[in-house]
Order: structure tokens, then C-alpha cells, then sequence
């Protein structure tokens, strides 16, 4: 039986055909590369359907450039002239409005190179970085407000280790440099600032050919050409997301063929990047959606019936919690005299775009229809509410939230399917009339220690002067209606709000 989305009027979301749009569009891809990984780095972009140019000078560069779908800049072999270079590399891509991709070859290894990469960085015209997690955590370190680097990461040379919570730390790059992140690993790791994923990175003989990392790069920089017309349906952050996917399939079809062998892998590695298709790719499930923690800190829920009824009021609430620095935002428009239909389905796009402004994870509350339909990140449900391995089939990669309220809902519950929990209430609420009775602070502790591992938010009657105990209790964050919905100010409520939990954390 075909589903149906009764917002949709019968439409569906078009079939993806990432790898068709980019061999068809054969982007040129202009390659500020080093001198090691030329040739694989050509041969690569050929295979993928790209058409690959070399430049090593400005004056060469300016009658490129007015051609070029992207632009890779890899600083793997580093000199103070190539350094000018860069430079007046990302001038000219910024006159023409081409997207760059750096690879910040080796930039935990060395304190030049790293000034190098920063330098580039703070242009404010960088489209993507991609590197491997030991230099994306050197990057992050040297940028983080907190200043707190740590140097104990066990990188050296242009090879990287695998390092912790490299979700999180893509994820705050990503957010503190207003651009994608790529972090490469056992497990490989993309973030825009809003959105978080992880696939698998291929086959480890990869890493023991040289140049499939600055590859990577380059196809990456190729496949901005395919992005625009499939914006509508996919985030950025979810598009690069299939482009990891691409490549690491690529890689283990390779290992099929040629065996765990270094040069014949390197052979097998270009015939399978020109013949995977988008079919192969789609049947694929190799795409995990991930929520760092960061993502939950200040969650607020909200629709009309927090605010009189009065759509204007819950969209300027919603822009003020966003400028003040909500980390996401459910939409739960519930009770009498609520938006239903295609007023709701109105109402839930404007939100969207307001959060889409801001960078903040968009959630709709119970309605899968209405989040698929309005391509919304997330979608939360309750206990009585669809099966979690249908929602995850419906939704595929977005969010999935789901309520716990104790440990025995925990135990019968197929989080496997989920990526973040709401456990509550914590507190009397006022909020929602069905409320179950308040199970307090310690249930987030005892649920711990009954196994759950997911991120997880307290939920229920969360003022300023109580939500401590349940960041003390090992919650992610805090998700709260009135607080800030009823506040004079939502703006400065939410600040207050992260600075009580920048506070804990």
C-alpha cells in the first residue's frame, strides 16, 4: 500500500538522483591540491563524473575560475608562497560566488600549518572543511571560546586518530565557523551547524592508500554542483551525508574485487566510484542521524495554545527564543481551538524557516505527516503514539524523539529506533492537562542506570529556579514551554537559561 501524506494533496517528495544530476552537470572542480596526490586526485574526479584542472598560479586561476563549479584548496604541501596563493584563490572563488572546500592537511601536526588553516578560516569564505578528526578537534581547539585545547590526541603526521566525540566537536565547528564540517574516521562524521550525521567510513585498507583522504576532498567540492536541486529535500549537512555514503561504498565494493591489497585496491577504487549509482546508494541504509548533546541544551516547546491562540505572538516568541539562543525547538500545537490542516501545515513551515535562520534543530511534536511534509529535522513522539520502527521508516534520517516516564516504559521501548529521549514530567506542569504524575529529577539517574545512553532532555514544570538539579542529574538539557512562552522577554529568558547550563555542563 502506498503512504499517503494528507498535508501533501496527494504530492510526493521526488526520488533522489544525487549521482545522475552530477554526472550530468560534469562540474569542473579547480584543485589547489599538493604535489603527492595530483594524479590519483584527477583520475578520482574523472571516475565520479567530474572534470578536474590543476592550478598552481593566480594568473592562471583568474580564467579558470569563471568556469569552475567548486574549488578545492589542500594544504598538504605547505610553502609561504603557495600560503599567498590560497589567498588570492578565495578572493577570486568569492568574486564568482564558487564554493570552496579546504582540506587542512596535517594541521594537528604542526603550529604553522595550523595558523595557516585558521587564517583561511577567519576569511569568512570557506564552504566546507573536511578533514580527519585529529585535525578538526586542532581546529576547534584553537577557535573554542572556552580556550581549553587539549593537546593529548594521539594524531601525528597527516594521519589522525580516531578521536571522541567527534560528532560533538564537528558540531560545534560547524557552528562556530558558520560552515559544514567533515570529520573523517573509523566512523566519519558531517555537521552543518544544525544537523549532525555519521557513516561508516568504508574499508580500512583505505587508509593505507595514499590520496583517498584529499580525494575525498575533491569529490566532495564536486558534489556541491548536484546540491541545488535537491535543497528542498535534503539539508546540506544530510547531502554530504550521502556523498560520505557514496564513498566509503565505493571503497568496500573495491575491497570485492581487489582484495585487501594496496595497489590492486587502488585500481579496483576508481572503476567502482564511476559504477556505483544512485540505486546502489539509496538501498543503502549507511546514514545514522546523530544528536550531540549540545543540541538539547535549551529545548523549547511550544504552539499556539502557549500564546492566546495567536499565531503572530508564537512566531515573534520563537524568533526571540532563537536570536536568544534556543538549541531546539518542537512545535506541539495541541488542545481546543489549535491550528489544524492547512492552517497548520502554514504555520509550521514559517517556523521552520525562522529556525532554518538560526541554526536551530526544528522538531514537530507527534504529527509525522506534518514533519515530512514540511521537511521538518525532527519529529518526537509519545508512548501512545506510532511504533518507533515505523516512525524511523517513515522519517529515515531525521530526529526521533521519544517519551519515557519510567523504567518500565524504557524496557519496552525499541530505542534503537530513537536518537534522543524527553523524560518527564520532572515537575507539576500546568503545560499539558495530561500530564502524568511528576517523577522528579533522579528518574533521568535511575534510567541511566537502567542502560539508556541516549541523549536525554527533563521535561515538566522547568523554571529557572529548578532545572538545576536535572542538568546535576545527567540531562542533557532542559525542554520548557512556559518559561519562556509566558516570559516578558523570551529573549533574555533563554539566555538565562544557557547560562545556567553552561554553568553545570
Amino acid at each position: 500500500m502506498t503512504y499517503e501524506n494528507p498535508y501533501m494533496n496527494g504530492q510526493i517528495w521526488p526520488k533522489l538522483n544525487i549521482l545522475e544530476i552530477l554526472r550530468q552537470r560534469n562540474p569542473l572542480v579547480i584543485c589547489i591540491t599538493n604535489d603527492v596526490v595530483r594524479t590519483f586526485t584527477a583520475n578520482g574526479l574523472l571516475a565520479i563524473g567530474a572534470s578536474p584542472v590543476m592550478s598552481e598560479c593566480s594568473e592562471d586561476l583568474k580564467d579558470l575560475i569563471i568556469h569552475a563549479s567548486a574549488l578545492l584548496i589542500n594544504i598538504g604541501t605547505l610553502t609561504p608562497d603557495k600560503v599567498s596563493y590560497y589567498k588570492e584563490a578565495i578572493a577570486l572563488a568569492k568574486k564568482y560566488e564558487v564554493p570552496i572546500v579546504l582540506d587542512p592537511v596535517g594541521c594537528h601536526a604542526g603550529a604553522y600549518r595550523l595558523s595557516v588553516v585558521l587564517d583561511l578560516i577567519k576569511t569568512g569564505e570557506i564552504s566546507l572543511v573536511r578533514g580527519n578528526q585529529s585535525e578538526i578537534k586542532a581546529i576547534y581547539d584553537a577557535l573554542s571560546p572556552n580556550n581549553q585545547a587539549d593537546t593529548s590526541t594521539t594524531g601525528k603526521g597527516v594521519d589522525g586518530g580516531q578521536i571522541e566525540d567527534s560528532a560533538v566537536i564537528a558540531y560545534r565547528l560547524a557552528r562556530l565557523i558558520n560552515c559544514p564540517v567533515v570529520a573523517t574516521g573509523e566512523e566519519d562524521y558531517v555537521s552543518d551547524g544544525t544537523r549532525v550525521f555519521a557513516v561508516p567510513h568504508g574499508h580500512p585498507i583505505m587508509t593505507a592508500v595514499t590520496g583517498t583522504g584529499c580525494l575525498l576532498g575533491a569529490v566532495l567540492a564536486a558534489f556541491f554542483s548536484a546540491y541545488y536541486p535537491c535543497k528542498n529535500r535534503l539539508s546540506i549537512g544530510e547531502f554530504l551525508a550521502y556523498a560520505l555514503a557514496y564513498y566509503g561504498l565505493a571503497g568496500e565494493s573495491a575491497v570485492q574485487v581487489s582484495g585487501v591489497q594496496p595497489g590492486s585496491f587502488s585500481v579496483a577504487f576508481m572503476d567502482s566510484l564511476y559504477t556505483v549509482d544512485d540505486a546502489v546508494l539509496m538501498s543503502e541504509n549507511r546514514i545514522r542521524p546523530v544528536v550531540a548533546p549540545d543540541q538539547l541544551q535549551v529545548y523549547f516547546i511550544g504552539g499556539t495554545q502557549d500564546v492566546g491562540l495567536n499565531e503572530n505572538r508564537l512566531l515573534s516568541v520563537v524568533e526571540d527564543a532563537c536570536r536568544g539562543g534556543v538549541t531546539c525547538f518542537q512545535f506541539r500545537e495541541k488542545g481546543a481551538g489549535t491550528l489544524v490542516g492547512q492552517q497548520k501545515l502554514e504555520l509550521a513551515q514559517q517556523l521552520k524557516q525562522i529556525c532554518a535562520k538560526y541554526n536551530v534543530l526544528y522538531v514537530i511534536n507527534d504529527d509525522v505527516d506534518l514533519a515530512m511534509a514540511v521537511n521538518a529535522d525532527g519529529v518526537h513522539v509519545g508512548q501512545e503514539d506510532m511504533r518507533l520502527e515505523e516512525v524511523r521508516n517513515l522519517v529515515g534520517h531525521k530526529v526521533v524523539g521519544i517519551s519515557i516516564h519510567s523504567v518500565e516504559e524504557l524496557h519496552k521501548t525499541d530505542v534503537i529506533y530513537a536518537d534522543c529521549v524527553g523524560v518527564g514530567p520532572m515537575y507539576a506542569t500546568s503545560s499539558k492537562p495530561d500530564a502524568q504524575e511528576p517523577c522528579g529529577p533522579n528518574r533521568i539517574t535511575e534510567l541511566q542506570a537502567e542502560g539508556l545512553t541516549l541523549p536525554c532532555v527533563g521535561i515538566g514544570g522547568i523554571t529557572l529556579d529548578n532545572a538545576k538539579p536535572i542538568l546535576q542529574a545527567g540531562a542533557s538539557g532542559v525542554a520548557v514551554i512556559s518559561a519562556i512562552a509566558h516570559a516578558d522577554s523570551p529573549y533574555e529568558a533563554v539566555q538565562q537559561f544557557k547560562c545556567l547550563v553552561d554553568g553545570i555542563k
